[in-house]
């Protein structure tokens, strides 16, 4: 059974924004040309580009504390730090206890979860929630 371009186009947004893969990897993968990805990557009318919310996800706590995770695994074998990780959990801190709703990227963290959960059980199902979760991102991102 053949996939839609629209669930391709589903699936290379994910692969790019939230897994951090390139564009060139995106199209091989996905049997398409770089130039449609990089189409794909302007978002579309009315959304942000694909590298704006790239960079939104990468400040989200959930990667945060991944990156916080990685400092630790390197100092717990006798490793230097790469980052600051005291000032990162500081800053991390102050954006929590400014925050008096919950923030878009505090949402994309839990939805994430969620349909990292719900690709395992239903796949289709998973691709269903994602429409609705992409939704009510550019809902709540419109309110901040």
């Amino acid at each position: 059974m053949a996939i839609t371009n629209q669930k391709k186009r589903t699936l290379a947004e994910r692969m790019y924004i939230d897994d951090g893969h390139t564009g060139k990897y995106i199209a091989e993968f996905l049997g398409v040309s770089e130039q449609t990805v990089t189409r794909w990557k302007k978002g579309r009318k009315g959304e942000d580009d694909w590298d704006t919310r790239r960079a939104e996800v990468l400040a989200a706590p959930h990667k945060i504390k991944e990156l916080l995770l990685k400092q630790l695994k390197l100092v717990s074998e006798g490793e230097k730090a790469t980052i600051d990780a005291d000032a990162l959990a500081k800053i991390s801190k102050v954006m929590e206890a400014v925050s008096a709703k919950t923030s878009v990227q505090v949402v994309l963290s839990v939805f994430k979860e969620f349909d990292n959960f719900m690709a395992e059980q239903d796949p289709e199902t998973a691709i269903t929630f994602l429409k609705w979760h992409k939704k009510f991102i550019l809902h709540k991102a419109s309110m901040e």
